[in-house]
């Protein structure tokens, strides 16, 4: 049996030179409706790939111009993962495709949006540390896990420290979680 499933991202085609938002989002909606009917009734946590931006790897901050925002992707992840996720994290999908989800009694899913460490996102030339307060926030998520005597699993695309996250990014984020 399977209690849940992790999806951790990159569902479009890695044809980068070929992609317009329209179609990442019919694959996005896509994949979420397969999924759903090939596992119904099992909670799926989903991540945030670098492919499902475009261009491929760009993540605007919310201070970049209109014209630049990312908000039409994380706009459809919050309507195409609420059947999996609670109301209370729509703000946060929707500000920044992360969120923290209760499982069950002393166990939580952190889900984080990597594509804020990821050295290709040229976005982050703006602000490397931490453009969406992102990491703020899960100070505040582990906080209130640790109170509540919860156990955490955090999900990602990219793995913090690796050679695809920046190393500002990286050093914070290992300073959170190893505190």
């Amino acid at each position: 049996d399977i209690d849940y499933i992790l999806w951790t991202g990159d569902l479009t085609p890695h044809d980068i030179w070929n992609q317009t938002r329209e179609s990442h989002l019919a694959i996005i909606r896509e994949s979420v409706n397969q999924m759903a009917e090939t596992f119904p009734g099992i909670p799926i946590f989903p991540a945030l790939g670098n492919h499902e931006s475009t261009p491929v790897n760009s993540f605007a901050p919310p201070s970049a111009p209109e014209q630049y925002s990312i908000s039409w992707l994380y706009d459809d992840l919050q309507k195409q993962w609420r059947r999996w996720l609670p109301d209370g994290v729509s703000n946060d999908v929707r500000r920044g495709a992360f969120y923290s989800v209760l499982v069950k009694p002393k166990f939580r899913i952190i889900s984080v949006n990597m594509n804020y460490c990821n050295n290709k996102n040229w976005w982050l030339m703006i602000n490397s540390t931490d453009p969406v307060n992102e990491l703020q926030w899960l100070i505040q998520q582990l906080q209130k896990a640790e109170i509540n005597e919860e156990k955490v699993h955090i999900i990602g695309h990219i793995p913090p420290g690796s050679d695809d996250c920046l190393k500002v990014w990286s050093r914070n984020y290992y300073k959170i979680i190893n505190r």
